[in-house]
């Protein structure tokens, strides 16, 4: 009973999910379910919520930060070439992801250093997911909007 409950709970959770939410709320899901089952085993039904709670949590930011991490690692290497890259892979939901990086402008900053400004285009499952411009200063390595 308690488990269809839960698995009820979740399948509607999901349900309301766009594409672009889709690869944050499989993470979110997986982490709650194993969550659930090791504080379930520890401490029973409230050790279950909590283990729950946790790893729900934990799923969403891991599986966020998995494909951010990619979309950097896409910048990056187009910037220092100052031509452009390809990134392919598969997020936490099964969508195929593609970020396109390239280099759009390359200019001095106030203190000399270089500067490019690269723009990066993310699409999944072949749909449009989004399009936005970093800039990354080549001697320090840091990046704004990333």
């Amino acid at each position: 009973m308690k488990v269809g409950t839960i698995l009820v709970a979740g399948a509607i959770a999901l349900g309301g999910c766009t594409a672009s939410q889709e690869r944050v709320a499989t993470g979110g899901a997986l982490g709650a379910g194993a969550g659930a089952l090791i504080g379930g085993a520890v401490g029973g039904w409230r050790g279950a919520a909590i283990g729950a709670a946790i790893g729900g949590l934990t799923g969403l930011v891991i599986a966020d930060a998995i494909e951010r991490e990619r979309a950097r690692e896409a910048a990056y290497i187009a910037a220092r070439s100052g031509g452009s890259n390809v990134q392919r892979f598969r997020n936490s939901s099964g969508q195929d992801v593609t970020v396109r990086a390239r280099t759009v402008r390359t200019y001095n900053n106030n203190s000399g250093q270089r500067v490019r400004v690269v723009e990066r285009t993310v699409t999944r499952n072949g749909q449009a997911a989004g399009t936005d411009r970093v800039e990354v200063n080549l001697a320090t390595n840091e990046a704004s909007g990333i």
